[in-house]
């Protein structure tokens, strides 16, 4: 008798969907070196840290304080004690408080942005100024894409006080979008004002009861924070809001120039981050961040969508999931100009290796030309592309019903299937992707459309949806007190 085909390869009988498998370039061994090496550099090199609040706070629990030349030095049982009290799954609320996404959870998140500062023009090839209305227009497409979980200030707009460019940002997102809003700011002050913006926006003193927004904290490579992010990073855990702590070293300049170098140099940053956040605030929602970038030696230029990068995205998601941390990277991997083939390939590259390696939270849709561009069309091209790799990610159902065996049978030799309930039932499921923007017409019917590219079909969808799409607005008085709270602060701060 022959022996069963499972049990001669060791199959088991259990049923269970296979997906992709996840991209991994470091080794469990690996991993604990580079943790090892970082825990080695905070205790032994330490940070340069020009926020005397944070420098009192931990020369309070026992780090090693030179206050003449603000460096810390953070013991290994220090940052072993931090890392416990991270929560490893953090509620993301929509304006409203109503509903929620989960960072960390199940499903992979989508975030639009950031802080760039020339909208570009695909059609014309040209660049300007970004605007207010610019901000809030883009706030409002992506509110309307459904695979756009988050929504982050796609452009620093140019045409307001520049002191309180992020503040009049963050006014035109809310007034724009009704899910989760994400900011990165420079000071304490902005911090402080944003956060009392969100107040009024919750109705909600308490803004870690239902966080509806998350800031960013970048340090300053190589191992140092600036007063104003460390001051900001008090703020942030004092108030209980989900903060990703976002080293962005450069290889070979403001990092060593391997790889592994730049990985354990971004990695003792991010810990110093946990340490002080985990010091003020047990439990305060922190997300590990990556945003390391490799240099161009012979053109002297910072580059996010080199084949490098992508291999330090996933290398961060492999020490997010060690440490059990949500993970963040960003995805503006174009270093292209303007949305060519270049910018194509580079991007979905980044999106790829992001979304399939664990990531959370893949920020910075709809950027190019390093972070300094965002064009709409950009934006909907990034979420096509998400969505279509979202789905290669899911990989194929396998079962006695999507195998269809008895059906297969039943239609027989030179049949069809087009008329058979089966087909229909998986006509109106997931199993095949449907594009909103790709062109899948004959040549004929292309020509009659007249001969569009994608990024003018993506432009004429862009126009659509600004054209109709509006989400609820928010109270006449909660508006009043935004504008209240941004000319407090142009007052205060803006001629400083």
């Amino acid at each position: 008798m022959d022996t069963p085909l499972k049990e001669l390869h060791n199959i088991s009988s259990k049923e269970e969907k296979m997906k992709l498998s996840e991209f991994q370039v470091l080794s469990q061994e690996e991993i604990l070196e580079i943790h090892q090496a970082s825990v080695d550099l905070l205790s032994e090199a330490g940070m340069i840290i020009y926020s005397e609040r944070v420098l009192h706070l931990l020369n309070e629990v026992g780090a090693k304080v030179n206050f003449d030349k603000n460096q810390v030095r953070i013991p290994p049982q220090l940052i072993k004690k931090s890392l416990k009290t991270i929560p490893s799954t953090i509620p993301l609320y929509t304006r409203d408080k109503k509903s929620k996404v989960i960072l960390g959870g199940s499903q992979p998140l989508l975030g639009s942005g950031h802080n760039a500062i020339y909208v570009f023009d695909p059609l014309k090839r040209d660049r300007r100024p970004a605007t207010k209305e610019d901000v809030g227009n883009f706030a409002r497409l992506a509110d309307a894409l459904d695979g756009i979980d988050v929504v982050g200030i796609q452009a620093m707009p140019q045409d307001v006080n520049k002191k309180a460019s992020l503040l009049h940002a963050v006014e035109a997102v809310f007034n724009n979008t009704e899910k989760h809003l994400y900011f990165s700011p420079a000071s304490v002050e902005e911090t402080k004002a944003i956060f009392n913006m969100a107040r009024v926006v919750a109705n909600e003193n308490d803004l870690s009861a239902y966080p509806i927004l998350t800031c960013q904290l970048s340090s300053t490579a190589p191992l140092s924070w600036e007063k104003g992010a460390g001051d900001a990073l008090i703020e942030t855990a004092q108030a209980g809001v989900p903060c990703v702590v976002l080293p962005e070293p450069y290889s070979g300049v403001t990092a060593p120039i391997t790889l592994a170098g730049t990985l354990t140099m971004h990695n003792a940053e991010l810990l110093s981050g946990v340490v002080i956040s985990q010091l003020l605030r047990e439990g305060t929602p922190v997300v590990y961040g990556s945003a390391c970038s490799t240099f161009d030696m012979k053109k002297g230029t910072v580059l996010v969508g080199s084949p490098e990068a992508s291999l330090l995205r996933i290398a961060g998601a492999q020490m997010a999931h060690f440490y059990k941390m949500p993970y963040h990277t960003t995805i503006e991997a174009g270093d292209s100009q303007c949305d060519d083939d270049q910018n194509t390939w580079e991007r979905t590259f980044a999106i790829l290796s992001a979304r399939n390696s664990g990531t959370d939270l893949s920020f910075s849709a709809g950027m190019s030309g390093t972070g300094l561009n965002v064009s709409f069309e950009r934006l909907i091209l990034d979420h096509e592309i998400a969505q279509m790799t979202e789905r290669f990610i899911e990989g194929i159902t396998v079962s006695k019903d999507t195998i269809a065996l008895d059906l297969m049978k039943k239609v027989g030799p030179r049949g069809q299937f087009l008329m058979e309930e089966h087909t229909l039932k998986y006509l109106r499921s997931k199993e095949h992707w449907e594009p909103s923007l790709s062109n899948r017409e004959i040549y004929e019917h292309w020509k009659e459309l007249g001969f569009p590219s994608i990024v003018e079909t993506a432009n004429r969808k862009v126009e659509e949806i600004l054209d109709s799409h509006y989400p609820k607005p928010l109270p006449a008085k909660v508006k009043k007190k935004m504008e209240q709270i941004v000319h407090n602060f142009e007052n205060r701060y803006g001629n400083i």
